[in-house]
């Protein structure tokens, strides 16, 4: 029987005591060793979590049944890692099961039931995430070998559901519901990412973050995306407002690349406020006012047709329109974050508009970003902070330099300053 062969049957004999999630050598992610475990099987514990439960060293040897010390060294460190319960290796197609405290090994006839049966659910955001990732290889495969291109592939969107994510086995592992957010984002996106024009529409997870902190107070209501691509800005949104204690209550992204509608919705499904994406060019559908706005329109192109601004005057500068169509959306005391290209900031042919958002909005913040701030491009970018207030003439401006992620962290020194001049702002300090 060939070492593959053999893994087969292991798994099948783990299925059939009630195993119902079974990985062959799982990459541990987290973990700072290259350990990997020939075979791992999850089961529910006592509060019914899916918890690392069993695990399985094998071994094919042509020579006498080797001594167990290092055997039982392996499965001690998968126990110091995993924390796992059960521990078996599977020597040249025999089982024996490791005795209490790791001391010896005895022969056995197989796997035992899990204890507490296999139905628990899915607490580990690495595991769901893990799982995910496997399904949406599985699938680029798939797609590539029908003749697919697979660096703009977008995934069927049934390997998940709110109920949970499908298992390789059949069904569904039921996933809690926070988790599968997190894990879905993490595993569609760092797909979306690897595709040479999907990067373009995931935006950085630190500009996302620091977009979402600086919306702050603001959120708790509704918030929206007109360029939302994958949705990135949205969920961060989502995040924040969640740990503000102050759940949005709806979230609504336009975008006009289908695959990347078709991505976001798969998010949008599992997410824990209720989000309605669409298809369509947000200078021509329908944008709802809301309290906060935040989004990172494409940089670098000219719309085919002029938009009128505020002001009156018409323009092709994606840039400016794109402000103009955030603070167009907000609702009274609402806000825009917006990441554009730094021209704006300095483009004289639009001085005129920049003066009425001036006198007729509150610009609280701008902070400029260098190369590597936009995924897909090799230029900077700028996070506008504006109000829909009475205006104050008094801007928190910032240029980052190189360490921009560290600056931009939860607790970093630019955000910091960013958010506390803001909330001086509303407060009238």
């Amino acid at each position: 029987m060939s070492e593959k062969d053999g893994l087969g049957a292991i798994v099948q004999a783990l299925r059939e005591v009630g195993y119902s999630l079974i990985q062959r050598e799982p990459a541990l992610r987290g973990n700072n060793t290259r350990f990997r475990p020939d075979i791992l099987a999850w089961a529910s514990n006592r509060d019914g979590e899916l918890v690392p439960w069993a695990v399985v060293e094998v071994k094919q040897t042509r020579a006498p049944l080797p001594p167990p010390g290092a055997t039982l060294d392996v499965l001690a460190q998968a126990r110091e890692q995993l924390g796992t319960t059960e521990h078996y290796a599977v020597i040249n197609g025999q089982w024996f099961k490791a005795t209490s405290g790791l001391i010896d090994l005895e022969p056995v006839g197989g796997p035992q039931p899990p204890r507490f049966g296999s139905d628990g659910e899915i607490i580990d955001v690495t595991l769901a995430t893990s799982l995910l990732r496997e399904q949406l290889w599985r699938e680029t495969d798939l797609a590539r070998n029908a003749g697919h291109r697979v660096d703009y592939f977008v995934p069927k969107n049934d390997l998940f559901t709110p109920e949970g994510i499908a298992s390789p086995f059949g069904g569904l592992l039921p996933v809690r519901p926070d988790v599968l957010f997190t894990a879905s984002r993490k595993a569609l996106i760092e797909l979306g990412s690897r595709g040479r024009e999907m990067g373009l529409f995931t935006s950085h997870p630190g500009v996302a973050r620091a977009v979402a902190r600086l919306a702050g107070p603001k959120l708790g209501s509704d918030v929206c995306d007109p360029f939302c691509g994958t949705g990135s800005f949205l969920w961060a949104a989502i995040d924040e407002g969640l740990e503000r204690g102050h759940p949005i209550r709806s979230a609504f992204g336009l975008d006009l690349n289908r695959q990347m509608v078709d991505l976001a919705r798969s998010i949008a499904d599992v997410a824990p406020s209720p989000t309605d994406i669409q298809l369509g060019d947000a200078f021509v559908a329908p944008v709802p006012m809301s309290s906060v706005v935040v989004s990172a329109p494409p940089l670098g192109i000219r719309l085919s047709e002029p938009h009128t601004l505020i002001d009156g005057e018409a323009t092709r500068d994606i840039d400016f329109a794109a402000i103009d169509l955030a603070v167009r959306s907000l609702e009274d005391g609402g806000r825009a974050v917006v990441q554009v290209a730094p021209g704006f900031t300095f483009k004289r042919q639009g001085e005129r508009y920049r003066r009425m958002l001036a006198l007729d909005f509150r610009v609280g913040a701008l902070i400029g970003l260098p190369a590597g701030s936009v995924p897909g491009t090799n230029v900077g970018s700028v996070l506008v902070v504006i109000d829909r207030a009475t205006p104050r003439h008094d801007t928190f401006v910032a240029q980052l330099g190189e360490d921009w992620e560290t600056q931009l962290a939860p607790g970093g020194a630019a955000l910091a300053a960013a958010t506390a001049h803001l909330e001086s702002l509303e407060s009238g300090v």
